[in-house]
C-alpha cells in the first residue's frame, strides 16, 4: 500500500492502494453491498444503491453513520460524501470525501482509496493517525476477505471496556506479561497471544502501532484477524478489541466470545 497526501486548504488526505488478487466486479460486491461490506468493514452495514443513494455502517447498534453517494459508476468509482452540518460549513467546513478507485490490473484489481477533506489544524493530529491506520488495516482486511474468504459471512466476536489512564498505560494493561501477552513491533513478525481460557490466538503481524493500534491475521483461528484500537482520550474512554472470524462453528464462536470476555473483564474491571 502506498501513502500519499493531495489537500484543498485547511484540509489533508489520506490516499493509500492495495492490490487484490480478485476481479474488478468482486471487488465491487465488496465496496457495495451491504453483506459483503460487513465482512471486511463494518459489523453493521447496508446499502441503498446507486447515485443520491446511501451508505450506512455502525459498529454497534444505534451508533449508525450514514453517508451521500454521490459517484456510482460499477467495477470502477465509488464515492461517498459526508456534508458538514449547516452551522460549521458556514464557518468554512468543508465535505469529507471518501473515493474508490477500482483499476484492472493482471491478475487483479488496483484499489485506491482516498479519504480527503480531513482538517489540517492541530487538533486533528489524533484523528488523522487513527484514520490512517484504520484504512491501512481495512484495505489489508478488503484484500485478506476477497483471496483467502470470498462470500464467507464473518463472525464478529467483540469487546468494548471503558478504560482509563493514558494510551500507553491500557496498551500495557492490555499486552502485558500477565494479560494477552507481548507483541512485535514489526509487520509480518510472528505473535502468541493467550485468552484466559488458553485460547491460543497466534499468526501474523499486519499493523503494529503502539500505544495506537495491534492488527494481526489469527492462523489459529482459521486466518481469522484479531484488531486491537487504543482510540480514546480523558479520563474515561472506550477501547475495541475485535475478532473477525471466517467459516468456524457457532459453538466455537460462543466459546472464544467468552472467554475473550472474561479475559476483558479481568483487565479492566468494573469498566463495562
Amino acid at each position: 500500500m502506498k501513502n500519499g497526501s493531495a489537500a484543498a486548504p485547511g484540509t489533508r488526505t489520506i490516499a493509500l492502494s492495495v492490490d487484490i488478487a480478485a476481479s474488478p466486479e468482486a471487488v465491487w460486491r465488496a465496496l457495495s453491498e451491504g453483506d459483503r461490506l460487513a465482512s471486511w468493514f463494518s459489523p453493521i452495514a447496508s446499502v441503498d444503491p446507486g447515485e443520491g443513494g446511501t451508505v450506512t455502517v455502525a459498529w454497534a447498534e444505534g451508533a449508525e453513520w450514514t453517508s451521500d453517494i454521490a459517484v456510482w459508476r460499477p467495477v470502477e468509482h465509488l464515492q461517498l460524501v459526508d456534508n458538514p452540518p449547516d452551522e460549521a460549513a458556514a464557518e468554512g467546513a468543508v465535505p469529507m470525501v471518501l473515493d474508490y478507485h477500482l483499476e484492472p490490473r493482471e491478475g487483479g484489481t488496483r484499489v485506491h482509496l482516498v479519504n480527503s477533506g480531513l482538517l489540517s489544524s492541530k487538533d486533528w493530529d489524533d484523528a488523522f493517525h487513527m484514520m490512517t491506520n484504520g484504512w491501512r488495516f481495512f484495505l489489508w482486511n478488503l484484500r485478506h476477505y476477497l483471496e483467502r474468504h470470498p462470500d464467507t459471512r464473518r463472525a464478529m466476536i467483540s469487546e468494548r471496556p471503558w478504560v482509563t489512564g493514558t494510551r500507553e498505560e491500557v496498551w500495557d494493561t492490555i499486552f502485558g506479561a500477565d494479560a494477552l501477552g507481548t507483541v512485535p513491533t514489526r509487520p509480518g513478525d510472528a505473535f502468541s497471544l493467550r485468552l484466559d481460557d488458553g485460547t491460543a490466538l497466534e499468526g501474523t503481524t499486519i499493523l503494529s502501532d503502539r500505544p495506537w493500534a495491534f492488527a494481526g491475521m489469527v492462523s489459529s483461528l482459521n486466518d481469522g484477524i484479531l484488531h486491537v484500537e487504543l482510540e480514546g482520550t480523558g479520563e474515561r474512554w472506550k477501547m475495541g478489541v475485535w475478532l473477525s472470524a471466517y467459516g468456524l462453528d457457532e459453538e466455537r464462536c460462543s466459546e472464544t466470545g467468552e472467554a475473550l470476555g472474561q479475559t476483558i473483564s479481568r483487565l479492566f474491571p468494573g469498566q463495562e
